[in-house]
C-alpha cells in the first residue's frame, strides 16, 4: 500500500509540473533509477543509446545524457560532442549526467550545446537543480564540477572559417606551405590564421595538440582529398 501511495505521489507531482524528461544511459540500473529520483518530471522514455532516442523521438523538456568514458579510449570528446549536437539539433535541451571530470570532454559537450551538467557523485538535490535549470534553458554546473564553471560555451572563442580550415590542416600535420597552396593564400597568411587560433586558445594549446583542439570544438575534418602528399609534421 505504501509503495502504491508513493508511486501515486510521483505521478501526481510529475503531472502537476507538466514537465518531462527522457533518459539516455547504457547502464540499465541508471535508466530505471533516474526517473524515480526526479518526481516533478514525467518520464518520456529511457534509452540505452542516442540513436534509440532519436528513432523514438519522445516529447521531452530535457534529455539526461549519461556520458561515460568507454574502455581506455583517450579521446572520447568528439564522439560525445556529436551525440550532444545530434540531440540539440532536433530541439532537445541536454543535461549531462557523468562521472567524467575531463575538461576536454565536458567543454566539448558544452560547446556542442549541452545546457547543464551534473556529476554522478552529486546529491539528488543538485541533480534535480541541474535538470530544472536545463528545462528553463539556464546553464547549470553542479558544485562537484564547479572548477569547470568557466566553461560556459558563450565564453568559448569562436573561429572563422579560414581559422577552422587551418586548424584542421595542422591537426593532420600539414605544412604551412601546403596549406597556403591548397587555400590559395600566402604562407604568411596561413601562419597568421594559425597565430589567431593560438591567441584564442593559448592555455589549451600549451598542453594539447591541434588535433585535441579540433576534437574539443567538435569540428569536422576538412576535406584533404586534394591536398598534396607532403602532410608531414613541421
Amino acid at each position: 500500500m505504501a509503495t502504491r501511495s508513493a508511486h501515486s505521489a510521483l505521478v501526481s507531482s510529475a503531472a502537476s509540473s507538466g514537465r518531462t524528461v527522457a533518459v539516455i544511459d547504457p547502464q540499465t540500473l541508471t535508466r530505471a533509477a533516474l526517473p524515480l529520483v526526479l518526481p516533478e518530471f514525467a518520464c518520456a522514455g529511457a534509452f540505452a543509446t542516442v540513436d534509440e532516442l532519436l528513432a523514438a523521438r519522445p516529447v521531452a523538456d530535457v534529455v539526461i545524457l549519461g556520458v561515460h568514458r568507454a574502455g581506455t579510449d583517450d579521446a572520447p570528446s568528439a564522439a560525445w560532442a556529436r551525440a550532444v549536437r545530434s540531440l540539440t539539433d532536433v530541439g532537445y535541451r541536454v543535461c549531462l549526467h557523468t562521472p567524467e571530470r575531463s575538461a576536454l570532454v565536458l567543454l566539448g559537450c558544452l560547446t556542442a550545446g549541452a545546457t547543464a551538467m551534473a556529476h554522478t557523485s552529486d546529491s539528488l538535490d543538485e541533480l534535480r537543480a541541474a535538470v530544472r535549470g536545463a528545462a528553463a534553458g539556464r546553464l547549470v554546473v553542479t558544485t562537484t564540477l564547479t572548477g569547470l564553471a568557466q566553461l560556459d560555451r558563450s565564453a568559448v572563442p569562436s573561429l572563422t572559417e579560414r581559422q577552422q580550415m587551418v586548424l584542421s590542416a595542422r591537426a593532420r600535420g600539414e605544412k604551412f606551405e601546403s596549406i597556403a597552396r591548397r587555400l590559395f593564400i600566402s604562407r604568411k597568411v596561413a601562419e597568421e590564421h594559425w597565430a589567431a587560433v593560438a591567441r584564442k586558445y593559448p592555455a589549451f594549446l600549451r598542453d594539447h595538440s591541434p588535433a585535441d583542439l579540433e576534437r574539443l570544438l567538435g569540428l569536422e575534418p576538412v576535406d584533404l582529398a586534394e591536398a598534396p602528399a607532403d602532410l608531414l609534421a613541421g
